[in-house]
């Protein structure tokens, strides 16, 4: 269960930076504007904030507990 949990945690995080993306690209080029979408201005907002939340959180815990580096003992037990 929880690894099924953490791919759709990523799943949901790459699609919410690819739906932000397309409507950034869309906003920058002039195709539309903001109010023309209404509904869909908001909810990628949310997405914007929500995003910059997790980005943040993750963040503090990488500095909190840096990965451990790979020294030549891990790459010999690996068959490297």
């Amino acid at each position: 269960m929880r690894e099924a949990f953490e791919k759709f945690r990523v799943v949901f995080w790459a699609l919410t930076a690819g739906v932000l993306g397309l409507y950034l690209f869309g906003l920058f080029l002039g195709i539309y504007s903001p109010l023309q979408l209404g509904a869909l201005s908001i909810v990628c907002l949310v997405l914007l904030v929500m995003f910059a939340i997790h980005e943040v959180r993750l963040r503090r815990e990488l500095r909190a507990n840096p990965p451990r580096e790979l020294d030549h003992s891990d790459r010999e037990r690996r068959g490297w």
